[in-house]
């Protein structure tokens, strides 16, 4: 990060002159008239009452004290350089800057005089124009419903919290905030730049996650590569994201490890960190070393723009989706043994190869299939850790991945259950605890004769005495 154009920048900044927007001299970031802009990849304004609440109780509990108040670090990425104005990008900071906007716009309503009349407001002729304290982001687009529901209910709150404030007061309250509030502000000249600093720079706000960076990556692409097509994903992957828990799922528990482990790298789910995801995303094609191919190769596909990566996702989501559906499934998810979820995580991961290689095969069957053999290990294992899982999907996955045919893939599960039942007799394990209610499932689908699937052999299971 050396170097006139990948140098990153940082000084001490006021609310007040990020309000202003005129140059800072001597900062090395703010050179000429700047304003701010929220991206599109940015997650919505998701701060409630709650935290806002907090924040006036921080704010209030500082003025006596009249000194500074620190409020946590900014980091923004210069956007383009117009002739007049540079824009930057807010990449960490959104969720206080948006909530001291509200702050503003309410402390400016019932004193327009002194916000009209303020030296803030005043061009270089002298001449004043409209309030910038009043409207401080004011030209952002919130562009997401959960932003606008969010900042119609805090300024709804705010608006209520200071109407038993006096002028006086209120006056305190507001050359307070402009005054003495200060943030550390970072200029990231790049978004990987940006992302060095984001688990540092939160302060009572949301930390990102894996996804959040990745989809921050892609997007960028988009802007730059295919700038038409970046509203219409960002809408869609933040409509997939609203469900944290799946969308977590999805790149933490199942396609992230399912690369590596596809890769023969020997890894434990719960030891990958979140640069790690980030870089099996968004890193592999800048390798010197890495020759694109347009050969589908599934979950293993490699990304050589945005459309590429999102179209990657919205996939590997519809075959979860699919599975959900799956009736066999639904009963196996109602299972909650965490080591039983383990297990869950390798048979999606399975079923979800499949389906990206067969999209016209004989599903109910192979999702009976698969089930049977990415199960077994619940049957003869007393317990299941997450290097059991690691140990278990090194040796079941390639089994499904490395095939060109369905019958190919069927001999492959055969074979495998059949050295599975064989561990499964040797073991001296009984059955007892949350195997019990797996059992009772196995025998439904693989066994009796109204087994929807009889021709699958089912577990050996020694059962208590």
């Amino acid at each position: 990060m050396s170097g006139k154009n990948t140098e990153v920048k940082s000084c001490v900044v006021s609310l007040k002159e990020l309000v202003c927007g005129n140059k800072i001299n001597g900062s090395g970031i703010f050179d000429k008239a700047f304003s701010l802009n929220i991206p599109y990849y940015q997650r919505p304004y998701a701060w409630g009452i709650e935290q806002v609440k907090i924040l006036l109780k921080d704010i209030s509990e500082q003025i006596d004290k009249n000194q500074k108040y620190l409020l946590g670090s900014l980091i923004l990425r210069t956007e383009n350089i117009e002739n007049t104005e540079k824009k930057f990008n807010i990449v960490d900071g959104q969720q206080r800057l948006t909530t001291l906007a509200l702050i503003l716009r309410v402390l400016c309503e019932n004193n327009q005089e002194k916000c009209t009349e303020c030296k803030i407001c005043k061009n270089n002729q002298g001449k004043y124009k409209e309030c910038k304290i009043g409207n401080f982001l004011g030209k952002v687009n919130y562009s997401h419903n959960e932003s606008k529901y969010h900042i119609k209910e805090n300024y709804e709150y705010i608006k209520a919290y200071f109407e038993s404030y006096k002028n006086n007061k209120k006056d305190k309250f507001l050359n307070f905030l402009l005054e003495n509030i200060e943030f550390i502000c970072v200029l990231a000249p790049s978004v990987d730049d940006a992302f060095l600093f984001f688990d540092s720079a939160n302060s009572k706000g949301k930390g990102l996650k894996s996804y959040d960076l990745i989809k921050a990556f892609h997007l960028h692409s988009l802007e730059k590569n295919q700038g038409s097509m970046l509203g219409y994903y960002a809408r869609k992957f933040e409509n997939l994201a609203k469900n944290e828990r799946k969308i977590t799922i999805l790149f933490d528990e199942l396609l992230a490890p399912a690369r590596a482990w596809l890769k023969h790298k020997n890894i434990r789910v719960d030891k990958i960190k979140t640069e790690q995801i980030y870089e099996e995303f968004c890193k592999e094609f800048f390798s010197d070393k890495f020759l694109y191919s347009k050969e589908d190769l599934g979950v293993l596909s490699s990304f050589a723009n945005g459309v590429d990566f999102f179209e990657y996702l919205f996939k590997y989501n519809e075959f979860f989706d699919k599975l959900s559906n799956n009736a066999l499934y639904q009963e196996l998810d109602e299972i909650y043994y965490t080591g039983f979820i383990y297990n869950k995580y390798i048979y999606a991961i399975a079923v979800m190869i499949y389906f990206s290689k067969f999209p016209n095969g004989n599903s109910d069957y192979f999702l009976a299939l698969l089930a049977r053999a990415a199960f077994s290990l619940r049957v003869y294992g007393l317990s299941i850790s997450r290097a059991t899982q690691n140990n278990y999907a090194l040796e079941f996955l390639e089994k499904v991945y490395f095939v060109s045919f369905e019958e190919e893939l069927e001999q492959n599960l055969l074979d495998f259950i059949a050295i599975k039942n064989e561990e499964e007799r040797k073991s001296t394990q009984e059955l007892d605890g949350g195997r019990d209610d797996y059992v009772k499932i196995v025998e439904k689908y693989y066994q009796g004769k109204d087994a929807l699937y009889k021709n699958i052999p089912s577990h050996y299971v020694k059962n208590k005495k």
